[in-house]
């Protein structure tokens, strides 16, 4: 099945990226019938600016953490000063660390028609020249990203860490460095 031709294709920096994917969202959300307000994400990290972007979303009331589930690719880097999307206990996080999915793209899927797609995981979506695309009022590509996001969250392990600096007394007494959940603590610098 071939896939319909972008309605748009864009490079840009990141605050513009920011703004265009905070756009896309609220024209996605308030074209959904009902209040259906979830997602579904597959991020590079939580600095990605996308995953920047649906957090803010959650924060504000705009999407139902509840309808939220997220796969994340790395967990090792994340700004403390910015809401993270584990900041919300109700959206389901998952991390897929199998390096053979470093070709898969960022991609944010909103209703039944809604998706977006950015860099492959394995490159910095923070680089000027990172790749966009949005498909608005698109069912055939909205399809073919969720059979893609369900078979990678089968493979996907849940987790769901806190943004916390702490680690529990008995990890410490264990001398382990990761959290009770299984997810490394975030890099911080």
């Amino acid at each position: 099945m071939r896939i319909s031709s972008p309605s748009s294709l864009m490079t840009m920096a990141r605050t513009d990226k920011e703004t265009r994917l905070k756009n896309f969202v609220a024209e996605s959300l308030a074209a959904l019938p009902g209040t259906h307000r979830g997602a579904t994400l597959i991020v590079r990290n939580g600095d990605s600016p996308v995953a920047h972007v649906l957090a803010a979303a959650m924060a504000d009331g705009t999407l139902d953490p509840h309808l939220v589930r997220v796969i994340i690719s790395d967990t090792h880097v994340e700004d403390m000063h910015t809401p993270s999307l584990r900041d919300f206990p109700l959206a389901a996080c998952r991390v897929l660390k199998d390096p053979r999915f470093g070709a898969a793209h960022e991609q944010l899927v909103i209703g039944s028609a809604h998706v977006w797609m950015g860099d492959c995981l394995r490159r910095d979506p923070n680089k000027r020249d990172a790749f966009e695309l949005y498909h608005r009022a698109d069912p055939a590509t909205q399809r073919l990203a969720n059979i893609s996001f369900e078979r990678m969250w089968a493979m996907a392990t849940p987790v769901k860490a806190l943004k916390s600096d702490r680690l529990a007394p008995e990890i410490i007494a264990a001398g382990q460095s990761d959290d009770a959940e299984g997810m490394p603590r975030p890099h911080r610098n």
